[in-house]
């Protein structure tokens, strides 16, 4: 039997990568990873408000909050025509540098403030459990019954629009899924690290799939595969305790790192056969000369 403290976070872990399975494919597909990196930032003040005035079961309704406004901000800022970077960029450095101004407002919450960036998986309680899981499943649920849109829009925008798909409402609901999942895992592997969760499996996706819904599975495969395994290695013993959040993540990591070298092989295998085709091929062609004279 599994401790209820060791398999609370296991069944977070599955849940996330439930989520961000789609997330991290569509954050690939938009080329959105600065997105993503502002909405991880972004939701920090709300948290640390939560956390303050309701404790570590606040954080999520704090957050919550705060995501909506980065979501809406990022919404507007992507119907612009001449819409760059920097307003990304204003946005991340203006809630992120408010979080960390309301903490130090609050008074001493430097052990809290470590537990926020950096999550605390062995701690998650079932209230925490059940709340973060609800939001996950939302967040996978928006994602899946929106997705051809969300394809379409990722792929080509201006061709999305005129074919009727209310772009406008595919960006706020891409925006809300990823405030929602950034939210949720906080309070397990922190605001910080949840980056990589956002982005990593879809680049894993887009190394090996052939396609957005192979892209899909990979990811997904590679957050639970790799949060699973980062977790168990957290649980050996060692002559110092391991972060079971810097491990999960690390174990992402080296998802990520396999599917370089399998691309890499199977580039290196693709080259080798093209190679014996074109011998080939200048073999029967020399022998049918041959046979000609």
């Amino acid at each position: 039997m599994i401790a209820p403290y060791l398999l609370r976070p296991l069944v977070v872990l599955g849940l996330l990568a439930l989520a961000v399975g789609p997330a991290s494919t569509l954050v690939n597909l938009r080329r959105a990873e600065f997105s993503a990196e502002t909405m991880v930032h972004g939701v920090f003040p709300g948290i640390v408000v939560g956390m303050a005035v309701g404790g570590r079961d606040a954080i999520i309704p704090g957050g919550a909050v705060c995501a909506a406004l980065i979501a809406a901000a990022l919404t507007a800022a992507s119907r612009k025509q001449r819409h760059s970077e920097a307003t990304t960029a204003v946005l991340l450095t203006a809630f992120f540098s408010l979080g960390i101004v309301i903490s130090l407002r609050i008074g001493d919450m430097s052990g809290q403030l470590e537990s926020l960036m950096f999550g605390r998986l062995l701690d998650i309680t079932p209230s925490r459990m059940a709340t973060s899981a609800l939001v996950l499943v939302v967040a996978a649920a928006l994602l899946a019954l929106t997705w051809r849109a969300q394809v379409a829009v990722a792929f080509d925008r201006e061709a999305a629009h005129v074919s009727g798909i209310p772009v406008t409402w595919i960006d706020i609901a891409f925006n809300a899924a990823l405030g929602a999942i950034v939210v949720a895992a906080s309070t397990a592997v922190g605001v910080l690290l949840v980056v990589g969760y956002l982005v990593v499996p879809g680049a894993f996706g887009r190394l090996l799939a052939s396609g957005p819904r192979s892209m899909v599975l990979l990811a997904g495969a590679c957050a639970l595969v790799g949060g699973w395994a980062g977790f168990g290695i957290s649980l050996l013993r060692a002559p110092r305790p391991l972060s079971p959040q810097a491990c999960v993540a690390m174990g992402v990591l080296v998802c990520f790192a396999a599917a370089c070298v399998i691309r890499e092989i199977r580039a290196r295998r693709g080259c080798t056969i093209s190679a014996a085709r074109e011998t080939s091929r200048e073999t029967i062609v020399n022998a049918g000369g041959g046979e000609a004279s």
